[in-house]
């Protein structure tokens, strides 16, 4: 993958020649998740060359700038946890010289950036908020919503797993913030970090959310057969629907360490062996699939467990 070390907050912007929806994707909120600032470049440089017929506009916006810059997921509190009502209202009235933890700058800067995008769409109902990540265990490809009818419709045009009711676990992230402004908002989990399958993955998913939301037709899509063969054979054996059935927050001082080799989608049954911490080991409360196993040193969560559901 190339080397990322310092981007724009605005990756890049396309405007089509007929009205339609405002597709706003972030990449990189978590500033060493960055294969969604390649697939973005490389969808932007597509449509510049090409000027293929397309309604609305596709905005790409870089989120911790600073963390990018350092390859780091973030430097004083989690980027993703801090979209409170009270926390937005707060940086949008204050010099950004006044805040003390450096994420809350970047939420100053970064909701500037959307909202002088929103500004110019007339109704919410034409927003579409993509949250672009990884994870850092291997077969990470999911996407995440609230389960209102306009998520799941975007989120099924990607075709991978969609994970719902996470939202009683996390709480402040940026998909709660824009689906409470009535926007369709999903985070959109596009596989390893720094894997260059991950960057097919999210670009692949990028464009079929595009053609969901009826910016561009699938003919006026490069390689769409490909590109559906991709997340196809990404999320074979995965299931297509599951709901949070626990979380297991951490904090750093309990030292908590994941066993290895663990795979996001791998089963897990009641009682199995997942993890240690400075009490001891860490045994599976419920059976279900693991989710987001943590192999990095940042993060507030250890693994997830989730069941299947029906659609």
């Amino acid at each position: 993958m190339e080397t990322i070390e310092k981007v724009d907050r605005i990756l890049g912007k396309y405007v089509g020649n007929k009205p339609g929806k405002l597709i706003i994707a972030v990449a990189a909120m978590h500033g060493n998740e960055k294969t969604g600032i390649v697939a973005l470049r490389k969808i932007f440089s597509y449509l510049n060359d090409a000027k293929p017929d397309f309604a609305g506009t596709l905005v790409g916006i870089a989120g911790n700038l600073k963390a990018i810059e350092e390859n780091c997921r973030y430097f004083d509190v989690d980027f993703n946890r801090i979209w409170f009502e009270e926390n937005a209202e707060k940086v949008q009235v204050v010099d950004a010289e006044v805040l003390s933890f450096h994420e809350y700058k970047e939420l100053k800067y970064l909701l500037e950036a959307i909202n002088s995008e929103r500004g110019q769409q007339s109704l919410n109902e034409n927003v579409v908020f993509l949250d672009l990540h990884n994870t850092s265990s291997s077969k990470g490809l999911f996407s995440v919503t609230f389960n209102r009818e306009e998520d799941l419709k975007v989120a099924s045009a990607i075709n991978i797993p969609i994970i719902v009711g996470l939202e009683k676990a996390l709480r402040g992230t940026a998909i709660e913030y824009m689906g409470k402004r009535n926007v369709a908002a999903l985070a959109f989990e596009g596989g390893e970090l720094g894997k260059q399958s991950s960057i097919d993955i999210h670009e692949a998913g990028i464009w079929m959310v595009l053609e969901a939301s009826d910016c561009i037709q699938r003919n006026d899509i490069p390689n769409y057969k490909a590109y559906k063969k991709v997340l196809n054979d990404a999320a074979e054996d995965f299931p297509k629907l599951t709901e949070l059935a626990y979380v297991h927050k951490i904090a750093p001082q309990q030292q908590f360490v994941m066993e290895p080799g663990f795979e996001n989608f791998q089963k897990i049954e009641k009682g199995q062996l997942l993890a240690h911490d400075r009490t001891g080991p860490i045994y599976a409360p419920v059976s279900g699939y693991i989710l987001m196993p943590l192999y990095q040193k940042q993060g507030e969560e250890g693994f997830f467990l989730t069941r299947e559901i029906s659609l």
